[in-house]
């Protein structure tokens, strides 16, 4: 017998939901028996059994929920009196309603920019059971908890290297009447550092408004007051700053860390030659022959005798673009001071961009996060 495609759907639905009636049938007979399992244990004794090694008596049940991913399960915990403590299962942690695999999801979808609304109607859709946005803000708050212990734990260790840069997004302002406000831009500053192990790690991040010297200087002065200092009590030292050459950014680490040797991206120079071209039809030459003074570079003197052959083919044609890569051009030739086996990580800002590559994708769908928290949380997870 052929069956159309909305007979075959509706058969596909009623044989999953027997199936997952069944699966909750059984997850409930058996976490049940487990409890009276315990409950048996803590007493000493089998039901009706008399004996000296009693250790208190069955009271019956009491209803007991919990949201799992084949949806919500009734269960009937064991109660018993005349004993020295309550019974507590091991099967369900105290107070604990919902199974991990439902938290996680919980904090999956928070990390997508879901909102806490979005994130109770999609439980309810998938695990047939009704979680409020109240009992979704509730599973969010152990993860409040631990971003707030990530924001103020002591950096005392310090960093060898730090690499500063900014994810730019867009923040919803709540509206003095109901409803989401207007979406305005704002900024996830962030800070990725090279411990003096080697090991390569995410320092701390921050929702500002914007890459302004005034949110920079607040970010960068409470890492600077946690312990990420140009030298700490061991006598490590921070070596260098890596960043991509916003103002904002470098006026702020003139003020808080003035001697520090500042690494000015090799990849945003170069790029910047774009923006000062008089005829774009030179730009993927000018690019290349640009980039070219780094490959193999070894020395400062090297690259000054590069960049001087390089102005010498391009201040006629393009003097603007010329003029302004020749500006500060000795900002970009810090990292030939550090170990050789360091110098290619040093001359970019590549790993901290990989990281925004990681956001980049996790936040596709997000367009707008309804606050600055949720865009801390989405990072955060």
């Amino acid at each position: 017998m052929l069956y159309d495609d909305d007979l075959r759907r509706q058969c596909q639905v009623k044989l999953w939901d027997h199936f997952e009636q069944r699966i909750r049938s059984q997850f409930k007979r058996l976490l049940e028996a487990f409890m009276e399992y315990e409950r048996d244990q803590m007493l000493g004794c089998e039901p009706f059994e008399r004996t000296p090694r009693r250790r208190g008596y069955r009271n019956g049940f009491q209803p007991r929920t919990v949201d799992t991913k084949w949806g919500t399960v009734l269960l009937r915990k064991p109660r018993i009196r005349g004993a020295q403590a309550p019974f507590d299962t091991l099967v369900l942690e105290r107070y604990q309603r919902r199974q991990r695999d439902v938290d996680e999801a919980v904090l999956q979808w928070l990390g997508c920019a879901m909102s806490t609304r979005e994130v109770s109607d999609t439980l309810a859709r998938i695990f047939g059971g009704a979680l409020s946005a109240g009992g979704v803000s509730l599973v969010v708050a152990r993860l409040d908890a631990q971003i707030r212990a990530f924001h103020h734990r002591s950096l005392e260790r310090g960093y060898r290297y730090v690499y500063f840069d900014a994810k730019h997004g867009y923040v919803s302002h709540k509206r003095k009447r109901r409803g989401r406000g207007k979406k305005k831009k704002a900024a996830l500053l962030l800070a990725w550092g090279v411990r003096h192990d080697e090991i390569e790690e995410l320092i701390d991040f921050r929702v500002a408004d914007s890459e302004s010297e005034q949110d920079w200087t607040k970010f960068i002065t409470e890492l600077e007051g946690r312990g990420l200092r140009k030298e700490n009590r061991w006598g490590q030292r921070l070596e260098m700053i890596v960043t991509d050459g916003a103002p904002g950014l470098l006026a702020a680490l003139w003020m808080v860390y003035p001697t520090t040797p500042k690494q000015r991206c090799v990849f945003h120079k170069v790029q910047d030659i774009t923006d000062h071209l008089e005829d774009r039809a030179n730009r993927k030459a000018i690019l290349a022959s640009a980039g070219a003074i780094y490959e193999g570079l070894q020395t400062p003197q090297q690259a000054n005798l590069r960049l001087a052959r390089w102005m010498a083919r391009w201040k006629e044609t393009e003097p603007e673009a010329a003029r302004n890569f020749a500006y500060r051009f000795d900002d970009t030739l810090i990292y030939l001071n550090a170990p050789p086996k360091w110098r290619n990580r040093l001359k970019t800002t590549n790993p901290i961009e990989r990281l925004i590559q990681e956001l980049n994708k996790k936040f596709r769908k997000a367009g707008v996060f309804p606050s600055a928290q949720s865009w801390e949380r989405a990072a955060y997870i």
